[in-house]
């Protein structure tokens, strides 16, 4: 793996590598990532990565007074990429397989001298604690951008991959939700057929007996529930929800009934085909 730059600081030669299965979501960034909507768009998301360094998955930050003139460091997925919490993955005694939601993102990793960071953190730093500390608050250096606002990276931006536990085999990816109407009619598009980028949400879902349910968007930033065939990753069915399920989603059966519960924000959404309500009236 990459040695670190940041004097100092001395990392191991080599990391671990799963070999099997094979990675669900971008795992480190080269050229190859990066946009090519447009030759204009590829050629200033060249520009713009010129001032960070790309590399693997372990690519080590560097520090602000670095030999090469660099901004920072692009560690991918980092603390933002990938999957999380708000979005859990979901298994299927079924059909034994795991439906993972994942996005793409990165942090950007940009240290600076201890006594420096002191400025920013209340608490000292300095060689008491580390010669060098993270040169931005929270977590993640000025993250690289395009002046158009489109992502800088190839879509989609966010996915849905069925993973079958017994092989290790992927049995499909979907992007999740739509390509958002801030990208799909902008203006630096105009005549792009993009296809579906996926909306770059983390999505919740459930899984039943004889489909996956997942909570994204439509373009226009509609919330939707989403019915997916198990087996192939096709949409079943789709239809508008009174908000984005954030967190995880649950199925209950009542009285006979399937409800889906989505976690709306502050409240709990229980949603249903019409027979629950006509069969238990004014109870629900």
């Amino acid at each position: 793996m990459p040695a670190s730059i940041v004097p100092g600081e001395v990392l191991s030669p080599t990391q671990p590598h799963v070999t099997h299965p094979a990675p669900y979501d971008m795992q480190g960034i080269t050229e190859d990532d990066l946009i090519d909507f447009t030759a204009e768009l590829r050629a200033e998301a060249l520009e713009v990565m010129d001032e960070y360094v790309m590399g693997p998955l372990f690519n080590p930050p560097i520090h602000a007074d670095n030999p090469m003139g660099k901004y920072a460091a692009m560690n991918c997925p980092g603390g933002a990429g990938g999957a999380n919490i708000t979005a859990p993955a979901v298994a299927d005694p079924e059909t034994g397989k795991m439906y993972i939601s994942s996005h793409k993102a990165c942090f950007a990793l940009r240290l600076i001298p201890g006594e420096e960071s002191d400025l920013l953190f209340p608490n000292s730093t300095g060689i008491n604690t580390a010669r060098f500390a993270n040169g931005a608050r929270g977590a993640t250096a000025r993250p690289p951008r395009l002046s158009s606002g489109i992502p800088i990276w190839k879509p989609p931006y966010s996915r849905i991959t069925a993973i079958d536990m017994n092989s290790g085999d992927h049995s499909w990816m979907i992007p999740t939700g739509e390509t958002p109407d801030r990208i799909a009619n902008h203006p630096a598009l105009a005549g792009v057929d993009v296809g579906n980028t996926g909306t770059g949400a983390l999505v919740p879902m459930v899984v039943t007996k004889n489909m996956l349910v997942y909570s994204d968007q439509a373009g226009d930033g509609t919330p939707m529930l989403y019915a997916i065939d198990k087996e192939s990753g096709d949409i079943m069915a789709q239809m508008e929800a009174p908000g984005r399920s954030s967190y995880g989603m649950s199925s209950w059966v009542h009285d006979g009934h399937q409800y889906i519960l989505l976690q709306t924000s502050s409240s709990l959404t229980a949603m249903a085909l019409p027979g629950a309500q006509a069969a238990a009236g004014d109870a629900h």
